[in-house]
């Protein structure tokens, strides 16, 4: 197989990686309405890690680390863990598309915290393409109304989930960090694992309501925990290894696009032609992110 068809096939796993997740910002509204957001994220977990477990185990990976490496694993899941059951708490007021929109300046947060934190000094275009998609996904949020925003349209869900945005951005650093060489199937695997740990302490803290969630709620989990955690990590993994990992986050832009699709088989109604200038900066910056980072590995 040649450079130029394992890097489409790259880019085209990446697409889908970008609609799968897309695919969680619905689930996560539907869900911050119908059931208790730490129960939803600890289920998620749940499977999520024991899927991992199993295919670690497939691959006689399964084996206790040591306390040591349980604690590092331990303080690489906590961004994480924080992002998803802030984004179900989110899901109780948020709407699908304004979460989708947001999520879209998790790349901008995580360059901008690199050079404040890791002294990553930044290329300009770079900067430059994220704070026009992060523009565009603002459009997209206010239907192409940004004057929305200071007359009521905002409601407390987007707080909390810029909050978990921000969480997500410091992820990546916080990985580079603690990680010490692991495959990245035993560091998600552990960070799961130890993940569904903090979310058993919040519960015992917090003591939700307990209860199973009904069918519509229980395949919404697991679509969560399979279709947009695992089946999502080996389509970045692969695909980074081809584009590198820069070019694989900037898919992310692509999620208000992908929601806007969503919206309609799932019974909401399409936004106007108005967010559509939107969308195009988004994919603008998409483009412009991409040309930079083949120029950078050339």
């Amino acid at each position: 197989m040649g450079p130029h068809s394992s890097a489409t096939k790259a880019h085209l796993a990446l697409l889908l990686y970008a609609f799968l997740i897309s695919t969680s910002f619905p689930l996560a509204s539907f869900l911050g309405a119908h059931y208790s957001p730490l129960l939803t994220t600890l289920l998620r977990f749940a499977i999520a890690a024991l899927g991992f477990g199993l295919l670690l185990a497939q691959r006689g990976r399964l084996r206790w680390p040591g306390w040591a490496r349980v604690g590092r694993f331990a303080l690489i899941s906590l961004p994480l863990t924080g992002f998803f059951l802030l984004m179900f708490i989110a899901g109780q007021s948020a709407t699908a598309l304004a979460m989708g929109s947001l999520s879209t300046l998790v790349p901008l947060f995580s360059c901008l915290l690199a050079w404040l934190w890791l002294g990553q000094r930044p290329h300009a275009v770079r900067v430059g393409a994220l704070v026009l998609g992060a523009l565009g996904a603002l459009w997209v949020l206010t239907g192409g109304q940004p004057d929305r925003l200071m007359t009521g349209g905002w409601p407390t869900g987007n707080t909390v989930f810029l909050l978990a945005c921000l969480l997500m951005g410091i992820y990546p650093l916080v990985l580079k960090r603690l990680h010490r060489g692991e495959p990245m199937l035993e560091v998600t695997g552990w960070s799961l694992i130890t993940g569904t740990g903090w979310l058993l302490i919040a519960t015992v803290l917090w003591q939700p309501e307990l209860q199973w969630p009904d069918g519509a709620q229980l395949s919404a989990i697991l679509w969560l925990a399979t279709a947009t955690t695992m089946v999502t990590f080996f389509l970045f993994q692969s695909a980074s290894l081809v584009v590198g990992a820069s070019s694989a986050n900037a898919y992310s832009l692509l999620t208000p696009g992908f929601v806007l699709l969503l919206a309609w088989p799932l019974g909401s109604a399409l936004p106007g032609w108005q967010v559509l200038p939107g969308v195009g900066l988004t994919a603008l910056a998409l483009v412009a992110l991409l040309r930079l980072d083949r120029r950078e590995q050339a």
